[in-house]
């Protein structure tokens, strides 16, 4: 036994990475455990394996060897070996795996498409499993048994029992993030910055990139030449757009980068509400809005403004927003102005006072006062054209 006991753990540790010492340390644990039960060992003699030589001793407290139990050891502690070191190689593996995958967490790894369950899809990652849940899929996603496929490391889940969960995302932020990381060398090296990145997954993804380098241009570098950086994330995201946009400190300039490929013309701000108005000409309001508005949602959180796009026409006819152009209009009335339906100038010189009174604390003499001032307000752009 003592030489198959040296060769397993030397195996172990080799082979599995498996410190010789843990497995030495429960195995003591565990053949004391056997002799107390078989053998009734008294609770003051201990069981050590000697490191060099695979000998099992007996001793006191003193650490004086005492003779072996009459009893048959070398066959039960042979059995016993072998079990506690099967279950404790199983635990350690699990750890190793545990720790090697945790320290991949927020990470991207490659996979392969092992098999479906209930929507969910199950990737082999070689020493272990990961659970790629279905409302973490792409769209456009259309795997098969056998793909390989890239996807982000949500969590590593700890469970009673079983294995380790390891649990990823094709849908998540940050795995545009570490894709362009890995395909733009500025990104690693600190010369470009992405400043800040939304997403509508399997849709349009908008990051914002900043260059630490004037001779650097960050859209471009990030782009590639012929678009080929760009095209090779938007293949590994099932044909996702990317957008790169260029940061900027001034919010009208960020804004109006934000809202690409839409052409924007005039940028008008209400800082303290960090509300923007954009205006733009009639063939580029659907571009600037984007296909289910999605455009210049992303924008909106892209760039931490609350955006509203307006053609040219509305606003000159008095479809301005009432916040921020007419005096006496607060936030607060504002925004109870807008759940009566009344968010331009034109809708609120048109409006009744009566109606107006539903506001709480407005009377009727204020809402008339902002009636007029909308209407003023009308008149002087009016005579301005």
């Amino acid at each position: 036994m003592k030489k198959e006991l040296l060769n397993l753990l030397e195996y172990w540790e080799k082979e599995k990475g498996i410190d010789r010492s843990f497995l030495l340390d429960s195995l003591e644990r565990g053949l004391l455990t056997v002799y107390r039960k078989k053998a009734g060992l008294p609770e003051n003699v201990y069981v050590r394996i000697d490191r060099d030589t695979g000998d099992i001793k007996f001793l006191d407290e003193a650490g004086t060897q005492l003779p072996c139990p009459s009893f048959p050891w070398e066959r039960i502690a042979a059995q016993a070996a072998k079990q506690i070191l099967i279950q404790k190689i199983r635990e350690a593996e699990k750890n190793a795996i545990y720790q090697e995958f945790s320290r991949l967490q927020n990470e991207i790894i490659s996979g392969r498409v092992e098999r479906f369950e209930e929507g969910h899809v199950v990737l082999s990652f070689g020493r272990t499993e990961g659970l790629l849940p279905q409302h973490h899929r792409l769209s456009g996603d259309h795997l098969r048994v056998g793909d390989n496929v890239k996807v982000f490391v949500l969590e590593v889940r700890k469970p009673n029992r079983g294995n380790y969960q390891v649990i990823v995302s094709r849908t998540h932020p940050d795995l545009v993030r570490r894709l362009l990381e890995a395909e733009v060398p500025e990104l690693k090296d600190k010369l470009i910055e992405i400043k800040a990145l939304v997403r509508f997954p399997g849709d349009l993804t908008k990051v914002a990139v900043y260059s630490h380098n004037e001779k650097i241009d960050p859209v471009g570098t990030c782009i590639g030449d012929k678009a080929l950086r760009i095209k090779n994330i938007s293949k590994e995201l099932a044909g996702e757009k990317v957008e790169i946009i260029k940061w900027s400190i001034d919010p009208a300039t960020f804004i109006k980068n934000s809202l690409s490929p839409a052409q924007a013309g005039k940028i008008i701000l209400n800082e303290q509400a960090k509300e923007a108005v954009v205006l733009v000409d009639d063939n580029q309001l659907y571009l600037a809005i984007g296909k289910k508005g999605q455009n210049v949602r992303l924008a909106s959180k892209l760039t931490g403004w609350n955006i509203r796009v307006l053609r040219f026409s509305e606003y000159e006819s008095g479809e301005k927003p009432i916040y921020g152009v007419l005096e006496g209009v607060d936030e607060n009335i504002a925004r109870s102005l807008a759940e009566l339906g009344y968010t331009t100038v034109r809708q609120l010189a048109e409006a009744h006072a009566d109606s107006l009174t539903r506001i709480p604390g407005l009377s009727r003499d204020q809402a008339a006062r902002l009636i007029t001032s909308a209407i003023e307000h009308l008149q002087a752009e009016g005579e301005k054209k």
